[in-house]
């Protein structure tokens, strides 16, 4: 399908259109469940990224909503079962995790695999729905660039918030009553991250290259936002001691992130460890975090807002939504390469997550439904519904900006996150967008 006949005038079929190629094309293909029960692929037909791996940070976690939205709830409830038996005896959830049938090659262990503790991390997943079937998977809990260590807090965090999304979804007591100290003991593991700076550690959040070394501002936000919904659950069962305590961490690191970043009518990026507050490349998806979780003050959002909404790049080449909107701005001593020699050959650039990613502009539209900015809501709906149809009703996962006002597409096609994050927007929304009906 070309853009040509793709791009269709109407917004309301353009919207139409790419949620129902969203579901039909990408989410309902991936949801194979051919590893274990609950479990589906990140790319629509499975081919990259291993067929039976799992993915349970950002991408995973973005997915699960769109299927509670889509009625599949026994999916996601299967699903965290998976990632729960996963859990280290720390608290800590992998950001990834692979069959252990067999030990991991050398291979794997000398280049993305780098961080793999094998056998040390093994777990054995027996599901209930198949209590005979016993398989031995493997948890990654830490990166290939293993200094600066990003995607950290990833793991943890996105359980807190699948969490928190089930419970609002079932309202299930009983189950929330079962999964509550798992779901502490993620929240654990982010604060033992909390370095003496009274920051989150952890880097780029889920930015790998360049890796925010060390303490990135989304990550702050995150984390805060996970706390509060770990003190909301708590207090959903009555243990308002526990809620109390949770509450308090989440407004400490709060304060902590306003006293650090803010540079008086907007967030800095990142904090470096010798270099201090990074603020180098224009605004950054910090202020859209900020926003979308309440984490700046009021005062503070009010004065920074207009310079969001003001900033065209963010939609560079008419795709949301970029994480810098000066992208040509970088240093080498940001780049991985300057802190580390991993031991391999990295095939992309040392800039590859300066792009367009379905994680930003999840956070844009978040932001913009908290300021009542329902239209760029819905025109960025629409700008993304282009993009998927232009591509015969697929997405890839990043939209790296060139310099002319286009750009270009990497990452596998099928990739399922633009198609989840717009289906969270536009079926979690219907105030926006009305009742949309799905095509066949």
């Amino acid at each position: 399908m070309s853009a040509e006949t793709a791009v269709v005038a109407d917004d309301a079929t353009v919207i139409r259109q790419a949620v129902t190629a969203a579901i039909r094309q990408n989410l309902e293909p991936a949801a194979t469940e051919r590893a274990y029960p609950g479990h589906f692929t990140i790319v629509a037909d499975g081919h990259w990224f291993g067929e039976e791996n799992t993915w349970p940070g950002l991408d995973s976690w973005q997915m699960a909503g769109a299927y509670l939205l889509l009625g599949r709830t026994p999916l996601v409830l299967d699903y965290f079962d998976y990632v729960q038996a996963s859990q280290r005896a720390d608290g800590n959830i992998p950001f990834a995790i692979f069959p252990a049938d067999e030990p991991p090659t050398a291979e794997t262990l000398r280049t993305y695999g780098r961080g793999l503790r094998y056998p040390d991390d093994v777990f054995t997943y027996r599901s209930t729905k198949d209590p005979s079937a016993r398989r031995k998977w493997l948890g990654l809990f830490h990166h290939w660039i293993a200094g600066i260590n990003p995607l950290g807090a990833l793991g943890a965090t996105c359980y807190v918030l699948l969490a928190d999304e089930l419970f609002a979804t079932t309202h299930d007591e009983a189950w929330l009553r079962a999964k509550l100290a798992s779901v502490e003991a993620a929240g654990r593991s982010l604060l033992s991250r909390k370095s003496a700076n009274g920051l989150v550690a952890g880097a780029g959040f889920y930015c790998e290259m360049a890796p925010r070394h060390q303490w990135d501002g989304v990550t702050q936000c995150y984390v805060v936002h996970a706390f509060r919904r770990l003190a909301a659950l708590c207090g959903a069962l009555g243990q308002a001691d526990r809620a109390q305590a949770w509450s308090r961490e989440a407004e400490t690191l709060t304060a902590r992130f306003r006293e650090v970043y803010w540079r008086g009518d907007h967030f800095a990026e990142y904090v470096h460890p010798q270099r201090g507050v990074v603020d180098l490349h224009g605004l950054s998806d910090v202020n859209w975090a900020a926003v979308a979780y309440d984490v700046a003050a009021p005062a503070q959002a009010d004065a920074l807002w207009p310079r969001m909404m003001g900033e065209p790049a963010f939609w560079h080449g008419g795709m949301p939504t970029q994480t810098v909107s000066k992208p040509f701005t970088y240093q080498e001593w940001e780049f991985f390469q300057s802190h580390e020699d991993v031991g391999f050959a990295v095939p992309v650039g040392p800039l590859y997550d300066v792009a367009a990613m379905g994680r930003v502009w999840f956070l844009e539209w978040q932001a913009c439904v908290k300021r009542d900015e329902t239209q760029r809501a819905l025109a960025s709906a629409v700008k993304v519904g282009r993009a998927g149809l232009a591509n015969g009703g697929f997405w890839h996962e990043r939209y790296h900006p060139l310099q002319v006002p286009r750009v270009d597409s990497t990452g596998p096609k099928g990739y399922c996150e633009y198609p989840a994050i717009l289906v969270r927007l536009v079926l979690g929304h219907p105030e926006i967008f009305g009742r949309v009906e799905v095509g066949g």
